[in-house]
């Protein structure tokens, strides 16, 4: 968290001077507040006007600074949690997709929501606050020294007290905390898992399943919270009862000196005023210490999240130029069956390859290999003669395009180009290529594509995924199951399409490519459900 602290340095040490500054007029004033009730007293009514037209100024001072403090606090803030959501997005980029696939979706979700403003509320909130509180309680304990020392060292012993408390239950407010955050990644997973399901939960009309199920969730959920805030209510509550014990026992110190002659009105009123002063910020600095420390073991987690680098390390591959060859790969899971047993296959540059089979057989596993996702756990893979091994990525070099046609909630100018400078004549034509007529022209390119494609027919998508990947111009072309979900007419438009594909390997995954058809291909490899 330090980094994000330098990087907004300059607000934080705005917010400390304003604050300074604003804590010297609040604590003067008391004195004033005292002046006035002393002059009034003897009757001295121009010193006292004078005296009140200067409390007046400090109060306006007073509240101007605290302003500027508040303007500058909350800059600290926001811009800490704006680099610190920056980091996290950054850190959830960086995985490798086979560690992506691992990650529960909800947990990360969490992170960059409920995980990052409660580090914003708890810890770079409360870091300009607790210098706040800080300050006004050296200033009034200084005054009140000037005031009188016996009051002071009465006050200053009697009120910190509280201070130490959050300090005696340190573990059990980070486990209370750590426990919440649990939940709430849990929740998330589980709302995100039955979102994607929206239409199986319609079409099967269990809502009322789903919805005892989140209420479960969401119960265990606000369990957590409470006892999270259950914690720091109990705390604050002792310390605030520690506090009015302390407040009172030195208001009647304050007044027996007024008894003994040795306090005027006045200063027994600037005593109570500055007790009142100093009281409050003691039992906020017990509460702000408490959260600091509960969130002290989810910062340090936050830290190593974002700090975290993909595991693909190694160089990228630049390009194919003469082909790929699978020699006896197998590959299976830890602990699971083999997906690919003695896969042989060689591909080379400029040819049309499909392979095919049943689910399950391996195809997308044999992809997946060539991707980088997982390493093969028998035989090897070269890439021109080189072990794949040695590259930490080949998407440089290779362009896949799944079953599933993922589309960003953007324009179609944008879904098409990647946010890369691509020539408008360049889209147009590659959308003429795939059998887009109808969005063929510059006004289209503008149009918005809703959230996945949903404004799109199937095959209209599909085909802006291939327009895509042709638009890359890569040396390899990866289509697992192109022609999945498409009507006849559609999917026999799209192998057409795909068939007339030159100057690049073409890898085709596909268990119902048309019969007909298969001959245009140089190899067609079909594995059974052994991986063979």
């Amino acid at each position: 968290m330090k980094k994000y602290q330098r990087a907004n340095g300059a607000c934080y040490i705005g917010a400390l001077v304003f604050i300074l500054v604003s804590t010297v007029f609040a604590v003067v004033l008391q004195f004033f507040k005292g002046d006035v009730l002393d002059c009034a007293i003897a009757g001295d009514t121009g010193a006292a006007v004078r005296y009140a037209a200067l409390l007046i100024g400090f109060i306006l001072g007073e509240v101007l600074f605290y302003y500027g403090y508040r303007r500058m606090s909350d800059r600290f803030a926001v811009g800490c949690l704006r680099m610190l959501k920056h980091d996290i997005f950054a850190g959830i980029l960086r995985l490798d997709y086979a560690a992506y696939q691992t990650k529960q979706q909800g947990a990360l979700v969490a992170k960059y929501t409920s995980e990052a403003d409660m580090i914003r509320a708890r810890y770079f909130q409360m870091l300009p606050l607790f210098w706040e509180i800080l300050l006004k309680i050296v200033f009034v304990s200084a005054a009140l020294f000037v005031l009188d020392w016996r009051v002071a060292l009465v006050t200053i012993l009697l009120l910190t007290t509280p201070l130490y408390i959050p300090k005696l239950i340190e573990k059990r407010l980070q486990r209370a905390q750590a426990a919440y955050f649990k939940a709430v990644e849990d929740d998330l997973a589980r709302v995100n898992d039955w979102l994607r399901g929206f239409e199986v939960i319609k079409n099967y009309s269990i809502e009322r399943q789903i919805l005892s199920r989140f209420d479960g969730s969401n119960d265990a959920v606000m369990g957590r919270l409470l006892r999270d805030t259950s914690l720091g209510a109990a705390s604050q509550l002792i310390t605030t009862l520690i506090s009015y014990l302390s407040y009172f026992v030195v208001l009647a110190v304050a007044t027996w000196l007024v008894l003994a002659g040795e306090f005027s009105a006045g200063d027994f009123f600037v005593a109570i005023g500055m007790i009142d002063q100093l009281s409050y910020p003691l039992i906020s600095l017990a509460d702000i210490i408490r959260q600091l420390i509960a969130i002290r073991p989810s910062c340090a987690e936050m830290e190593r999240f974002v700090a975290q680098r993909g595991a693909g390390a190694g160089r990228s591959l630049p390009r194919v130029e003469k082909g790929i060859r699978y020699e006896d790969v197998s590959f299976s899971y830890a602990g699971g069956r083999p997906i690919l047993r003695g896969f042989n296959f060689t591909a080379e540059m400029g040819g049309k390859y499909l392979i095919k089979g049943p689910s399950g057989c391996g195809k997308t596993t044999a992809v997946n290999l060539l991707l980088r996702y997982h390493d093969v756990t028998g035989g090897s893979i070269t890439v021109d003669g080189v072990p794949i091994t040695e590259y930490g990525t080949t998407y440089e070099a290779v362009t896949v395009v799944r079953q599933e046609a993922v589309l960003f909630s953007d324009t179609l100018r944008n879904n098409l180009a990647m946010y890369r400078d691509v020539e408008d004549e360049r889209l147009i034509e590659a959308l003429k290529k795939v059998g887009l007529e109808r969005f063929a022209y510059r006004q289209a390119l503008d149009g918005l594509i809703t959230e996945n494609g949903a404004n799109l027919s199937g095959g209209e998508k599909k085909r802006i995924c291939l327009a895509r990947a042709l638009l890359r111009d890569t040396d390899v072309l990866i289509l697992d199951e192109p022609l999945a979900n498409l009507d006849e007419d559609t999917a026999a438009k799209i192998e057409e399409l795909l068939l007339s594909i030159t100057g690049k390997l073409l890898l085709v995954v596909s268990h119902q490519f048309t019969a007909g058809k298969l001959p245009a291909f140089d190899r067609v490899i079909e594995l059974d459900k052994t991986g063979q």
